[in-house]
């Protein structure tokens, strides 16, 4: 039998009925409008040596074959991916959907993750979650486009000093985005409905899970309950799959360990008034702006089209070291007012702002799941983790997750085997992240110590990034060069290190390495801020993977604008210096060229 086309109407022993939600499939044409190349009509292809997806459809037409727990954007792409291979998977809300922080921002190797799902999954909506001007209207309305990444480095009781800044501008091929949340959210929520992810009548949200592998119950608030052979738990804090996990505490923090602050302001003062960006630099509400400080830093993330005034809508996001920022209040509110207010630039930033999503406070904020596999089930993303919102940590991890998790899932439903030794590898390579987040921020903390170690900080991590989300693109146009061929997507499958799950120039690597043992040196006393910073600029001055227009060794030069006769001076680098692995991601069908295909 021919795969059913993921758009169709499932057999009538799947039909949605009685406690499903009708016209949820219903999408606009901003919506569905492709973003590149439709796919093959007759359905994404199946991984090499799959069987037919008819094969994941359970013989008891009231048990589901996945039921994906949180239609939140994780679990809502997630829900799109597997209903569009054609597996039977109905999509749960949790209580902790919209109250839970969520992350609001992406760079441009989160782009390239969406892209690949995108591409990979045969789901090209997503990919305009990484290109901001291909979002629905509606969407882009309440959202934003990211224009810029910026650094403002405060001492308590000082001004800004008008060299302590660092802007990167966000090169246009991806236009990245602030997701604002809630909308966003609920348009991935109805592509999953669209490709045919089953959603509870009403939207009602899960209770408790009861039963065992290959028939789990999955208990809703108005009563109602909905069957599955297998769980994805991405539901948040107090995920009912975590105390299946064995004895002991399920959570245990990350080495990494801060107090978070979040709310969504109006009022707050544009940054560009009291802080003069300087020559080269953008208007700081132009794009996502960190606010570092000594062991801290707040993240601001402006929302809209019109960014520039006191009415709009700006996210914060406050990380603080308990050591250095213990907790002085019951209330979040109150303990961020007394945080800016030794500030002198941030207490006039934020001196007429007021609460529109009110605040939120947590101690501990980064923690982990220890075990994340178990019989019939996996406890993914924000069930298994938490943490932090900089440096866009929280989008990407999601990202990241949803595609490794997809195939695991698809082969599992293909074979039949929902074992908990079926999914280690997914278990691993999730835990590899995490920790790759956690030596992330660890560093970034460190760094906030002085302006200097900052500085170089913030360079290695652009570099990282870019080269990320070049070497991603080189690697998926590879694996669609070959499509059905087997191991079509091998190299995309192996962990290569510094959070890297694809081939890279073993330099980028060993780079972040470097950059995360000075780090510790600093932290522990044994190396001066300033050594450690000329340290890392010395390792920038000689790499030769390093294109030496960016200047990245240089500490003076804090502005990264690529202009298009940059590129070409980069690809004639690339050409004639760069080692071979550098040269094939910035040479023709790499980000870094204008006017190519994606």
């Amino acid at each position: 039998m021919p795969r059913k086309h993921p758009t169709e109407r499932t057999a009538a022993g799947s039909a949605p009925g009685p406690g499903w939600a009708d016209g949820a499939e219903t999408v606009t044409a901003a919506e569905s409008a492709l973003p590149f190349e439709p796919v093959d009509e007759s359905g994404p292809p199946a991984a090499p040596g799959s069987a037919p997806a008819r094969a994941a459809r359970p013989a008891d037409p009231a048990r589901h074959a996945v039921a994906v727990l949180g239609a939140h954007l994780g679990g809502g792409m997630l829900a799109a991916v597997l209903a569009r291979a054609g597996i039977d998977v109905v999509l749960v809300d949790s209580p902790h959907d919209t109250s839970a922080p969520s992350g609001e921002t992406t760079v441009p190797y989160t782009a390239e993750v969406f892209e690949l799902l995108a591409r990979r999954y045969g789901v090209p909506e997503l990919a305009a979650l990484g290109h901001f001007g291909e979002l629905p209207a509606e969407v882009r309305a309440t959202s934003g486009v990211k224009s810029s990444i910026g650094f403002v480095y405060a001492r308590p009781g000082a001004r800004v000093r008008p060299h302590q800044m660092v802007q990167f501008n966000v090169p246009s091929e991806h236009g990245e985005s602030h997701l604002y949340r809630p909308d966003v959210d609920a348009w991935v929520h109805g592509i999953a409905a669209k490709y045919g992810a089953r959603v509870p009548e009403g939207r009602a949200v899960l209770t408790e899970v009861r039963g065992e592998a290959g028939d789990f119950t999955v208990e809703l608030a108005d009563g109602s309950s909905v069957r599955a052979a297998f769980v994805v738990d991405m539901s948040g804090p107090d995920a009912p799959m975590l105390r299946r996990l064995g004895p002991g505490p399920a959570l245990r923090p990350l080495r990494h360990s801060s107090r978070v602050l979040t709310a969504h302001l109006r009022g707050v003062r544009p940054l560009e008034r009291r802080v003069d960006p300087g020559r080269g630099g953008t208007p700081w509400t132009g794009g996502t702006t960190q606010l570092v400080f000594p062991g801290g830093w707040i993240q601001l993330v402006p929302f809209g089209d019109r960014r520039s005034g006191e009415t709009s809508l700006t996210s914060v996001a406050v990380s603080l070291d308990a050591k250095l920022w213990p907790q002085t209040s019951a209330s979040p509110e109150e303990d961020f007012q007394r945080l800016v207010r030794q500030f002198p630039d941030l207490q006039w930033q934020f001196a007429e702002a007021t609460a529109v999503r009110p605040w939120t406070g947590s101690e501990s904020w980064q923690y982990c799941a220890d075990t994340t596999a178990g019989d019939g089930f996996v406890v993914l993303e924000r069930s298994a983790v938490r943490c932090d919102f900089t440096l866009s940590r929280d989008v990407t991890l999601t990202a990241e997750l949803v595609h490794e998790a997809a195939s695991h899932i698809v082969s599992a439903a293909d074979s039949g085997d929902w074992s908990a030794e079926r999914f280690r590898p997914l278990e691993a390579f999730q835990a590899r992240l995490i920790e790759h987040g956690d030596r992330l921020l660890r560093t970034a903390l460190t760094a906030t110590c002085d302006f200097r170690l900052w500085n170089a900080f913030s360079r290695v991590w652009l570099l990282h990034s870019m080269f990320a989300a070049l070497s991603l693109k080189r690697a998926r146009n590879d694996a669609l060069a070959s499509p059905g061929q087997p191991g079509q997507w091998r190299e995309l499958e192996r962990y290569r290190g510094a959070g890297l799950w694809f081939p890279v120039y073993p330099g980028f690597v060993a780079l972040f390495d470097e950059m995360d043992q000075v780090a510790r040196r600093v932290a522990d006393n044994r190396l001066a801020p300033g050594a450690a910073a000329e340290r890392i600029f010395g390792q920038l001055r000689k790499a030769s993977f390093v294109p030496p227009l960016f200047a990245f060794g240089d500490p003076t030069d804090r502005y990264y604008n690529f202009t298009p006769l940059k590129r070409v001076k980069v690809l004639l680098w690339a050409k004639r210096r760069a080692p071979y692995l550098v040269r094939r991601v910035l040479t023709p069908g790499a980000t870094v060229l204008p006017d190519t295909e994606r």
